[in-house]
């Protein structure tokens, strides 16, 4: 195939001071042996030495800006509106892409034009103890994990990151939301994308290969599982998205069920983590709100849930006794 023939793809990566990541994502944007790339960088207006290390990198950059933007999302949305590439992906500046990946995305995009979306697997991975190399912490690759439905996009990982998205497809749907109506960053904007995309219906090629790779360190909010407060905020953000989306009238039963299902789920989740966090009263609002729309069946869905968390905790926990876990332990 002639490198004439493969789609422009363009990178942005949002960032705010992660100078001393940044040159290992830009990196593994220029590795990539493929010649029609447009990279942008959007910065939130850093304070460390990331202006320095963009400047370093200028004569690659199609684009790049320093202001303050507020969120992630501000900063993608900023490039996508500059994108001119047929596929537009995002690269979070503590992560990178592993070899090969544009090569394969690009291929897949001449063999399917009509799609709207060539997705790849990723993976998360961390730094070994000893400090060399890193260690795996999950990994997503299948069809099913990156697949397109209420779902997937409801229980699995957004893997929003390993989504070569056509330029098109943001003209058509929008762009990520930029904030809640009260100014707030919303941390779950991956999650109503997709779930737009979704209802699109948007066609969506799943490559196999393992092409991104998400660094979790203690500095990525991300990863961070004990974060209490953010987490209740992402549950009271997902509660909106479902009360928001059930109000449409072209939902199937089946997306209207499960809907209904994951507003419990957060529903419940918000109560507990506001509870860890000592929010009674959100936590009392939530049960509230709940009893008002289910009735009796708040009571019983919320005890379901419950031991649906309790259960994969435990099985999280054995796997971690006795070394179940299909997740290796081995630096590399």
């Amino acid at each position: 195939m002639l490198t004439s023939e493969l789609p422009k793809i363009s990178i942005i990566i949002p960032v705010l001071n992660r100078g001393d990541m940044l040159a290992r994502a830009i990196e593994s944007v220029l590795n990539q042996q493929y010649q029609n790339i447009e990279l942008l960088i959007i910065d939130g207006g850093s304070t460390d030495n990331t202006l320095s290390v963009i400047k370093q990198y200028a004569q690659y950059i199609t684009y790049w800006c320093c202001e303050h933007d507020g969120s992630s999302n501000v900063a993608i949305n900023k490039g996508i509106a500059r994108a001119t590439g047929d596929l537009i992906a995002s690269l979070m500046a503590d992560d990178w892409y592993e070899p090969g990946t544009l090569l394969k995305i690009g291929k897949a995009f001449c063999q399917h034009p009509d799609a709207d979306m060539i997705s790849c697997g990723g993976r998360i991975v961390y730094q070994a103890q000893d400090g060399e190399g890193y260690q795996l912490r999950s990994i997503f690759t299948s069809s099913r994990a990156l697949s397109l439905s209420f779902y997937r996009v409801f229980f699995g990982v957004s893997a929003i990151c390993c989504r070569f998205i056509r330029r098109s497809l943001y003209m058509r749907i929008g762009n990520y939301l930029p904030a809640d109506v009260a100014g707030k960053h919303i941390f779950s904007a991956d999650k109503e994308f997709l779930l737009r995309t979704v209802l699109y219906k948007a066609k969506n090629i799943i490559v196999d290969h393992l092409g991104y790779t998400y660094y979790e360190h203690a500095g990525s909010a991300t990863f961070d599982a004990n974060n209490y407060p953010r987490l209740a905020r992402i549950c009271s953000e997902h509660l909106e998205t479902a009360l928001h989306y059930l109000k449409r009238t072209d939902l199937s039963l089946a997306q209207r069920y499960l809907l209904h299902y994951w507003y419990n789920d957060q529903a419940t989740r918000l109560l507990l983590y506001s509870l860890l966090i000592k929010n009674f009263h959100i936590a009392a609002e939530t049960a509230i709100t709940g009893l008002k729309q289910y009735t009796i069946l708040w009571p019983f869905a919320f005890c379901l849930i419950v031991s649906k968390i309790a259960v994969k905790k435990w099985i999280r926990l054995l796997r971690k006794i006795f070394d179940f876990s299909a997740v290796s332990d081995h630096a590399y």
